[in-house]
């Protein structure tokens, strides 16, 4: 439903409407509107998605529809890039971002600016400026970001360039940030630009510039002196944005400070930036439009940002991320506004989650930006079945996608996220830390062990890309692991547990926890580079709820331990007060 006609409709409606369309459970749409899944297949079938999505009766052909890729914090092989790329291309996607480097490093071997802290599987420029010839090719524009304010530890870690780390102890500690006011950052920018600029032919350099903690170094102080940060903040953007016009590309910024936390600097930034805003928690289409009406009355230009995997998630995203999907496509795929340059599906720091598990997410993704919220909603993961594993629907493949979405977990303070108010856990690998977790004995739900009895039933069905479907079948068995895992010592130790059972105990989940390590590292292996830092140490700036194969491998490294020293797990259970 266009957005303008969305508002007119609620304000007839009244709140009623308001209070259905947003409860929690409200996966598909198709469960408040029987018979309406038919009649969107009668205008998006399967068999011709690609001439659904974009032939010419689609209003939004010329908006970007796309997705992005975060080779920042952990670089995958170009094979899987290319696999995204068409992937892109069979789903009517015509955009893809990739983010170059972040504070874990750069995954660009640049050669104008040496001693950069870069990753050990950092491309080379012909390599990327392949890719970008690979992606066109298939109607898909490679857009590079390159983080220009925060999150730019690739430069300030390397210690040639530590002396322009500006972080500020007023500011958040997890971010960090490079002196705006200092000549030496454009100076070392402009070299980045034009090295970016000649590998990747878009028209769009993405320049990040969110999450900046800034101000305490001696030449920002001096600089506030005299002028406000939002000044300051605004100055280092147009001159970002001058670097890039030289190049004749077109600047894209983030707009978290932009347009939320600071908003004076919109008025004061150079009319051609272009703002992406950036917002995961919000589902209400009206104010993701007036966010955009806020930058379109600026005579600015903006693109809109859901994700997908993001803070809140580990190796599945909720129910929520669709809502969050759906409030962006319903309020930026408007033809006739200009300002709208459309959305682009973020997905974040993908150690989070098994590689080639999460293909349905962006199919979701591509028929909300293709043809309309409606559609998605009610037909995105049956044409997703039927077009991406060659497989027939049914009632079981239908459960099995309301379960995942809605029993999807999330981490600790966004547990309110999960439709099912599910908390994601860390394993525990310590001591400490499974003492910390026998505190809470509370019921422990796990409906993953039924998803995965589902995926069991309609596993044989699937005829096309079985690979990914036994990543997605990796990622449920991960999910199931882990809450089994929380929940057996409890369960078991419900009444006094004797010494010999204790180790019983401890054994099975030793060798549980061991396959589950071996099947988690055999995929990553597969489709990641072996020896990448990502699984086997801990990333810098992330938390331990970021590296799941590498948290698994701990916990799956303490399990046996204990499991050759039962007497120790027994005393443990002991001190826990539950033998």
């Amino acid at each position: 439903m266009p957005i303008q006609n969305r508002r007119k409709f609620l304000r007839e409606a009244g709140t009623a409407f308001t209070a259905a369309a947003t409860f929690p459970n409200l996966l598909y749409g198709a469960r408040l509107m029987p018979g309406s899944v038919n009649a969107a297949l009668g205008r998006f079938r399967p068999e011709s998605i690609s001439q659904a999505a974009g032939g010419p009766e689609s209003s939004t052909n010329q908006k970007m529809r796309g997705v992005m890729v975060d080779a920042a914090r952990v670089p995958e092989p170009l094979e899987h890039y290319r696999r995204v790329v068409e992937f892109c291309a069979d789903w009517q996607l015509n955009a893809l971002q990739i983010r170059l480097a972040d504070d874990q490093g750069t995954a660009l071997r640049f050669s104008s600016v040496p001693g950069l802290f870069t990753h050990p599987h950092a491309f080379k420029p012909d390599h990327l400026h392949d890719l970008a010839m690979f992606a066109s090719s298939h109607g898909v524009d490679l857009i590079p970001e390159l983080e220009s304010f925060g999150h730019t530890g690739y430069i300030t870690r390397s210690s040639t360039y530590a002396h322009l780390l500006d972080a500020s102890e007023s500011g958040s500690s997890e971010f960090t940030g490079i002196i705006p006011v200092n000549p030496e950052t454009l100076q070392l920018f402009e070299k980045l630009y034009r090295e970016i600029a000649a590998i990747f032919p878009s028209v769009y350099l993405h320049g990040g510039c969110d999450e900046v903690n800034w101000g305490g170094s001696e030449m920002s102080q001096k600089a506030l002196r005299s002028k406000s940060r939002s000044q300051i903040w605004a100055d280092y953007l147009n001159s970002l944005n001058h670097l890039s016009e030289e190049l004749g590309k077109q600047f894209i910024v983030w707009g978290d400070f932009v347009i939320h936390k600071e908003p004076e600097i919109l008025g004061l930034l150079d009319k051609k930036i272009i703002v992406m805003d950036w917002n995961y928690s919000e589902t209400d289409s009206i104010r993701v439009h007036d966010t955009l009406l806020k930058v379109k009355a600026n005579g600015s230009r903006a693109i809109g940002a859901p994700a997908l995997i993001n803070y809140q998630w580990g190796p599945r995203a909720g129910a929520r991320q669709l809502r969050n999907i759906d409030a962006f496509a319903e309020a930026y795929f408007d033809a006739n506004d200009t300002n709208s340059l459309g959305v682009i599906l973020t997905n974040w720091v993908p150690c989070r989650y098994v590689q080639d598990s999460i293909w349905d997410g962006f199919a979701y993704a591509s028929v909300a930006f293709s043809r309309d919220v409606t559609v998605a909603q009610t037909s995105a993961f049956r044409l997703f079945v039927e077009q991406h594993y060659h497989a027939q629907w049914n009632e079981i493949w239908d459960e099995a996608f309301h379960l995942i979405y809605d029993a999807a977990p999330a981490f600790n303070r966004h547990a309110a996220a999960s439709s099912m108010g599910l908390r994601l856990p860390v394993p525990w690998s310590s001591d400490d830390e499974l003492l910390t977790s026998l505190k809470d004995r509370s019921p422990r739900p796990n409906p993953f062990t039924r998803l995965h009895s589902l995926l069991v039933i309609v596993g044989p069905s699937v005829l096309a890309n079985l690979s990914d479907f036994q990543a997605f079948t990796l990622s449920v068995d991960y999910l199931e692991g882990l809450f089994w895992r929380e929940s057996v010592i409890v369960e078991q130790v419900a009444r006094p547990i004797s010494q010999d059972a204790a180790g019983l105990l401890i054994r099975n989940i030793a060798e549980r926890d061991q396959n589950l390590a071996m099947a988690l590292s055999k995929d990553w292996d597969k489709g990641r580079f072996p020896d990448s830092n990502a699984k086997l140490h801990p990333l810098y700036g992330m938390e331990p709820k970021d590296q799941m194969l590498f948290q698994w491998s701990r916990a799956a490294a303490y399990s046996d331990s204990l499991a050759h020293q039962p007497d120790r797990f027994y005393q443990l259970l002991q001190s826990a007060g539950l033998a």
